[in-house]
């Protein structure tokens, strides 16, 4: 039992570790432009262990960003936020600092900064398979931002607004999100007013202000 127990555990380091590697390649020079060789190289493992671990390249490419875009915006995050007994306004606060983190950049952590560069090198390059894997992505994360949105406003689920709501607080957040991930000087005008410490208290006045413009009365 003690051997198995052993092998499992190998095997599933041996798996992080190959999603490890191919989230930094891909971030250097593209999905698309790496092969399965030279990540298995880099995580010092058989050539064959890609398939093994995970059935095929194009399984490896599906769970890097399944991985990469729950360190950008966590799937568990969002569902406990929704479920939770704060005050719907409250919620979105908290939505909406956990979005600037990026913006903040003392808070990055390594692993976010990777994941935003592989997912906007991903997306920009339009690969053929990044966009049906981003739409299964996004329908297992949107329907708890609309429970979010919903709470709030009081727009029904096949309400308009309630997308229009959804897509004008998260715009700006996403923009803020994919842009510091750019190799941007922060410390050049007009970028400095994003680290000042007002910036976050005026975004939160002009977001609420639409959000608060669609509020069921």
């Amino acid at each position: 039992m003690k051997q198995e127990g052993k092998q499992r555990e190998d095997g599933r380091l041996t798996r992080e570790k190959l999603l490890a590697c191919a989230e930094k390649l891909t971030a250097q020079k593209g999905f698309a432009a790496v092969t399965s060789k030279e990540i298995c190289q880099m995580a010092g493992a058989n050539v064959a262990a890609v398939n093994y671990h995970f059935g095929s390249r194009d399984k490896l490419y599906e769970a890097m960003l399944y991985d990469v875009h729950d360190r950008i915006i966590d799937h568990t995050m969002l569902q406990d936020l929704a479920e939770s007994d704060l005050p719907p306004r409250e919620k979105l606060e908290n939505l909406m600092a956990y979005a600037l983190r990026a913006v903040e950049r003392e808070r990055w952590t390594d692993d976010v900064a990777l994941a935003l560069t592989v997912w906007l090198r991903e997306v920009f390059n339009n690969t053929t398979d990044v966009i049906p894997i981003a739409r299964q992505i996004m329908l297992v994360k949107f329907p708890w931002l609309m429970k979010l949105f919903g709470d709030y406003t009081g727009r029904k689920a096949d309400d308009p607004a309630l997308y229009s709501g959804i897509l004008g607080f998260m715009g700006p957040l996403a923009v803020l999100n994919l842009g510091s991930s750019l190799p941007l000087n922060l410390d050049a005008k007009p970028l400095t007013y994003l680290r000042q410490p007002s910036f976050p208290a005026s975004l939160k006045t002009f977001l609420f202000a639409g959000l608060d413009a669609l509020r069921v009365k």
